[in-house]
């Protein structure tokens, strides 16, 4: 969940705007990630050459992306120009609860291996996020767009795959019977959790043009964090074995 607070600080150039036509899931990215915005122009999209005059530009429009023109003609609303706004920081940094993660994951690794494996995918999540970040430093114009589009989907597996080795390697420190069910339920929360981030990001991706669909994805957002709290109450009832398997391996080691 993102709490984005907008800094002073300007990215060192403008957005380069060429004829590429940008689409939604490029523009969700470095809107997200960029702070970023854009005006849109509506073009004629039928076998029939474009009559310059059927080119405009819309900045509040949210109707549908296609239509037709009372000579037949067939239109599509595409995103004309993108603007960078002001250096924005997340307050509650994806960065920051990675290193936490891979902290933890080399404290435990001697515990299982899902640990082990964890801190592998902690890291390399870490590494995308610092490059995803900077790229806007490096890159512009379309070749921005379709980089971050790139690795934010590599940065999207990587996340589900962390939070997968995490959370089952905690899981199988407390293999007791008494722990059945908060097995199960932790089981079933993580993989509630696991649709909903997916869900999430395409709904942001698709809708940015549509307000109907952002409010779902908030929505959706909201029921994601839920479940996220719900896993931890329910794993904090495994405490006692959790502390008694870390408790023996120290014994052993």
């Amino acid at each position: 969940m993102d709490v984005n607070v907008t800094t002073p600080f300007k990215y060192p150039h403008k957005y380069n705007n060429s004829g590429s036509v940008i689409g939604e899931f490029q523009y969700y990215n470095i809107a997200s990630n960029y702070n970023a915005w854009c005006d849109y122009k509506v073009i004629n999209t039928s076998s029939e050459k474009a009559d310059e005059n059927s080119h405009y530009n819309t900045t509040n429009d949210n109707s549908s992306t296609n239509s037709s023109t009372n000579t037949g003609q067939s239109t599509a609303k595409v995103i004309d120009h993108v603007y960078f706004g002001n250096i924005s920081v997340d307050i509650f940094s994806d960065a920051l609860g990675f290193l936490l993660i891979f902290i933890a994951c080399l404290n435990l690794a001697k515990v299982n291996n899902r640990f082990k494996y964890g801190s592998v995918t902690t890291l390399f999540a870490l590494i995308l996020h610092i490059v995803i970040l900077a790229l806007p430093f490096f890159l512009n114009g379309i070749v921005l767009c379709n980089t971050a589009l790139v690795l934010g989907l590599a940065y999207l597996g990587s996340n589900i795959i962390t939070t997968f080795m995490f959370s089952s390697g905690l899981l199988k420190m407390c293999t007791d019977i008494c722990c059945r069910d908060e097995r199960k339920w932790c089981k079933m929360t993580w993989y509630v959790t696991f649709v909903l981030q997916i869900l999430v990001t395409f709904v942001f991706w698709i809708g940015s043009d549509f307000n109907m669909l952002l409010a779902v994805g908030r929505f959706f957002e909201g029921v994601l964090v839920f479940m996220v709290i719900v896993f931890w109450i329910i794993l904090k009832r495994t405490y006692y074995y959790l502390e008694r398997t870390w408790l023996n391996y120290e014994k052993q080691n």
